[in-house]
């Protein structure tokens, strides 16, 4: 008879904090920007596209992620770019509890995220990732996300 194995994978942006598009959308109103121009800069256009997902796999680090999307952005400042568009990510309180709720009965838990980097802005600092879930993966250690929730299942015991 097969072993059944039982786990969950979450991703961090937007599931274990506050959805990141409204801190887009908080990030544009502060610095004064169209309604809109910044979610359509990082994920409709084809250039802003490509930078947030060299971003995410480790290819440019923040710093100049915050530099060419500033200059995208017609921003004269880049200073913490990122750590300004996420001053609004808070975590989800609900969550976090039910996903420390599925491991007290058993269920490994895993996080996957495609990466932000950590320097100047690190926007996984206080959530202790590595001592509350079982297996932390962060893109910039692998492919994007799309290409890593099986090396979650293994990490977590979940695939053979």
């Amino acid at each position: 008879m097969p072993q059944h194995r039982l786990g969950l994978i979450l991703d961090f942006g937007g599931v274990l904090t506050t959805p990141v598009p409204d801190c887009a959308r908080a990030f544009a109103r502060r610095e004064g920007l169209p309604e809109g121009e910044f979610l359509h800069a990082f994920a409709v256009d084809p250039v802003g596209k490509a930078l947030y997902a060299d971003l995410e796999c480790g290819a440019i680090t923040q710093t100049e992620w915050n530099t060419a999307m500033a200059a995208r952005l017609g921003l004269a400042d880049a200073q913490n770019l990122l750590g300004r568009v996420l001053a609004d990510l808070h975590p989800a309180p609900r969550m976090i509890r039910a996903a420390q709720g599925a491991r007290r009965v058993g269920v490994r838990v895993g996080i996957l995220s495609n990466s932000l980097g950590t320097s100047p802005c690190d926007p996984y600092k206080g959530y202790d990732l590595h001592e509350m879930y079982d297996a932390v993966l962060v893109s910039e250690h692998a492919a994007r996300t799309t290409g890593q929730s099986v090396a979650v299942g293994v990490n977590l015991g979940l695939v053979a």
